[in-house]
């Protein structure tokens, strides 16, 4: 049995669109330990979607100590191959720590032994995926199961009817937000339709959602109170999930609900657009130009209005 292990630090988006790789190099590794090196926020995901031995937390340490025992680790666990699905600076480093004795490391690292092949013309981040480990002789197994994203909602009492809403996005990149007056008159169009909008979002959009609670009395506002297992019950529920490009868009994706995402020309959805069979995307070069009634117009075919 080798030892093997797979770096995904995060965050949410990129976490969820790993999981058909995940499955993947579990069904190629099947006789082999799997441990997952991954961030703490992404722990509880990384257990619950049962495809790993063990579950390691990066300490994201900066300066020399930090790196030191990040290569004390790497030398104590001797893991056989190294598959770097994360490819940044950090992990890069994590490879040359480890000279002279360097286990097989799958990646986008200069001289490891199994380079990461560039990205294919017009290829999603899944399918970059696919052609890094397929590079491998890794060619089966990539299919992704949500089932494990599911949590009983019954104590949020809601409607029948009701359209998930993630207004907002990185606080670092307003860019990605579609004005908070769009989702008002969106969802007071809802309310035509006797659709009930639902808010999603962690302390981070509780602004942004209380203008729109503010607007529309009969939203319901659950920032705050919803995990990522959470989001995945109630997308299980929804008519459908309309949101910026966030996190949470890729769980409503991943687990079936039709979801309408909306970007702006600071992030490529044909490279890191959430994937899922009933998923579609408007973009705007700048989303505080996309008019209500435009993304009225996809939503209501696709959410079965």
């Amino acid at each position: 049995m080798s030892r093997v292990l797979v770096i995904k630090l995060g965050a949410l988006g990129d976490f969820i669109m790993a999981q058909p790789a995940f499955n993947a190099l579990r069904e190629h590794h099947r006789n082999d330990e799997l441990c997952l090196l991954t961030i703490a926020p992404m722990r509880e995901m990384a257990v619950r979607c049962g495809l790993f031995d063990r579950i390691a937390l990066d300490p994201r340490a900066r300066g020399p100590l930090g790196y030191w025992r990040m290569r004390r680790w790497f030398r104590r666990e001797a893991f056989q191959r190294v598959y770097d699905l994360q490819g940044n600076a950090r992990t890069g480093r994590y490879w040359r720590l480890l000279f002279p004795r360097r286990p097989q490391w799958a990646g986008p690292v200069r001289g490891c032994s199994h380079p990461r092949p560039p990205r294919p013309p017009g290829a999603h981040r899944t399918q970059w995926y696919r052609a890094q480990l397929a590079a491998l002789g890794i060619v089966s197994g990539f299919t992704a199961n949500g089932a494990w994203l599911d949590e009983d909602i019954s104590r949020f009492k809601l409607p029948p009817r009701f359209i998930l809403m993630a207004a907002g996005a990185s606080v670092h990149r307003p860019e990605k937000r579609w004005p908070a007056a769009r989702y008002v008159e969106f969802a007071r169009a809802l309310n035509v339709e006797n659709v009930t909008s639902v808010l999603l979002g962690t302390a981070a959009d509780a602004e942004v959602n209380a203008e729109i609670s503010r607007a529309v009395p009969d939203v319901i506002d659950l920032t705050g109170q919803t995990s990522e297992f959470t989001i995945g019950g109630l997308a299980r529920a929804a008519q459908g999930a309309i949101g910026n490009d966030t996190g949470p868009m890729h769980i409503t994706a991943f687990v079936g609900c039709p979801t309408l995402v909306l970007f702006s020309s600071a992030s490529d959805p044909e490279f890191i657009g959430p994937r899922g069979g009933r998923t579609t995307f408007l973009r705007c070069p700048n989303l505080s130009e996309l008019a209500t009634g435009e993304v009225l117009a996809a939503a209501k075919p696709l959410c079965g209005l």
